[in-house]
């Protein structure tokens, strides 16, 4: 009688739960931020950082880099949208020299960045293909074990493809990852009256191509 009771309990308190419906969400106005990892090459400035290392010590020719990302999208039609993006990628790294002592290295790219979009969309989800252009600048700290602390900078066009899916945890909250390649033309670093950084005749450059995956939140309103 009392597991009769029970599974009748059970059976009316299930019964009664309303299912988790997301209803479908148009391609609207959203804003979005998160984090990634990607992977660089910039062999001008490896080449540079390299003639200050001690040869056992070399930098190799792809490192890993930080970036955080925010932006906001807005539909053009159903299919076609733009977003307006700003990127921050980072890396620092710590060269010991026998001779000189050690160098600390810190550079960072600011990346804002215009860019279309083809949407695919289905209940609970987008699928998102683009790319786009920026004027973007970048900029390396260096420091020795001298006392020297000196910031270089540099500027140039920056371009970025991506592919970006979106899954929904309600109405209008989804979750966001994409993958992404960058070319970054930012030319040589200089200092503040216009002399490149260079050594044993390596200019060093922040010209690179990053390949990453970013992870975050979108919003849709």
């Amino acid at each position: 009688m009392v597991a009769v009771i029970c599974c009748t309990a059970v059976s009316f308190a299930q019964a009664t739960l309303p299912p988790i419906v997301i209803p479908p969400q148009d391609n609207s106005f959203a804003v979005y931020g998160g984090m990634g990892v990607s992977l660089a090459a910039a062999p001008g400035l490896v080449k540079y950082l390299n003639t200050l290392a001690d040869p056992a010590q070399q930098v190799p020719d792809f490192g890993t880099n930080i970036e955080f990302f925010g932006g906001a999208e807005f539909p053009v039609t159903d299919q076609w949208g733009g977003a307006l993006e700003y990127g921050y990628l980072f890396k620092s790294y710590t060269l010991p020299n026998s001779i000189a002592g050690t160098y600390t290295e810190f550079y960072s790219v600011s990346m804002p960045t215009a860019m279309a979009q083809y949407v695919f969309s289905g209940i609970g989800y987008f699928i998102k293909f683009g790319g786009g252009l920026g004027y973007h600048t970048g900029s390396l700290e260096q420091k020795d074990s001298y006392g020297n602390d000196i910031t270089y900078s540099t500027h140039g066009i920056g371009f970025k493809a991506q592919a970006v899916g979106q899954t929904a945890f309600d109405g209008h909250f989804y979750g966001y990852i994409g993958g992404s390649m960058r070319w970054e033309l930012l030319g040589n670093l200089k200092n503040g009256s216009g002399t490149v950084l260079q050594n044993e005749g390596r200019a060093a450059s922040l010209s690179m191509f990053v390949v990453g995956v970013n992870f975050g939140v979108i919003y849709y309103f």
